[in-house]
């Protein structure tokens, strides 16, 4: 049993200790839902917001809204704008960087509509347009 409390408190050190848990490079996701964005003409695109954090301990369920509206591109064919707002709760009372970003594939894959840094405990914006048939 001592071993096993000994082996534990090493693995928990090297974790805590280890250069990338302090890495500014590194980042972690923490949610990506899904999102159906309803047109004003009717079609449901899917796209997913990924909110990435430093530190997997910086951990917050986003909250999404947005609103979508008719823009017509410079040719005169019919578009729509969104203007997503993406709210990450601040965890333990810390607030912490967030980069939000949403995309048309899982984990920040596929086509990137929109991305932006923020803050827990405050609202990000991302804008973007969509081109509906």
């Amino acid at each position: 049993m001592k071993r096993v409390v000994v082996a534990a408190a090493l693995a928990a050190g090297i974790l805590l200790c280890s250069p990338t848990s302090a890495g500014a490079w590194a980042t972690y996701c923490d949610w990506d839902p899904l999102v159906l964005i309803v047109t004003p003409g009717g079609h449901v695109v899917p796209v997913y917001d990924s909110v990435w954090t430093a530190s997997p301990l910086s951990l917050g369920l986003p909250l999404e809204s947005y609103t979508a509206t008719r823009v017509y591109d410079p040719a005169g064919h019919p578009q729509t704008a969104v203007d997503m707002k993406i709210y990450t709760p601040t965890g333990l009372l810390l607030r912490y960087k967030v980069h939000d970003m949403v995309t048309s594939g899982l984990l920040g894959s596929g086509t990137v509509y929109a991305q932006a840094d923020g803050w827990s405990g405050q609202s990000v914006h991302l804008r973007f347009t969509l081109s509906t048939p």
